[in-house]
């Protein structure tokens, strides 16, 4: 079965992720440091594509929203023939993950027993190598009813300078 990564449900806050059953995550592997004749292997082989003058790619992993945060800071490792290989990280943000539009929900589509993606070279580059700006971790505001880190502390030290008044 053939399915067309574009028309997937984009999953866009972390409560849509930890409800699907089954996930996609969708990247892109740059293929740079390999010889010529090997990238041009890997680009008719494994359905790489050139942009930029530099080989890409793409990646498709695909597992439950529990396996992909259990293997965080994992390197998945891409072996390619005559003993080419690459690695791809994920770092465990899942909110750059959203940020960057990689996660889609598969669920539907749980028990087919084989599941293929249609090559979309143009909507792949469009989304993660074209429009790739960097993610930046929003600053978390300070809460309202936050306790000072310095108390003040009026009334608790002698004024000096001053002596005491004496009652005769």
């Amino acid at each position: 079965m053939m399915i067309r990564i574009s028309q997937l449900p984009l999953i866009q806050n972390p409560g849509q992720f930890y409800a699907a059953e089954a996930i996609l995550l969708v990247d892109v592997l740059l293929v740079g440091d390999a010889p010529r004749q090997m990238r041009e292997y890997i680009k008719n082989t494994h359905g790489g594509f050139i942009y930029d003058k530099k080989t890409y790619i793409p990646i498709t992993l695909t597992g439950t929203p529990e396996s992909l945060l259990a293997n965080a800071g994992k390197p998945v490792v891409f072996k390619f023939d005559r003993g080419f290989e690459n690695h791809y990280h994920f770092d465990g943000n899942l909110n750059a993950l959203i940020w960057h539009k990689k996660l889609y929900n598969i669920s539907a589509f749980i028990n087919q027993p084989s599941i293929g993606f249609d090559r979309e070279e143009d909507f792949i580059i469009n989304r993660y190598l074209s429009g790739y700006r960097e993610y930046i971790e929003p600053e978390m505001p300070e809460k309202l009813l936050s306790i000072p880190a310095k108390s003040p502390s009026i009334g608790t030290q002698a004024i000096k300078g001053l002596r005491p008044v004496r009652k005769d």
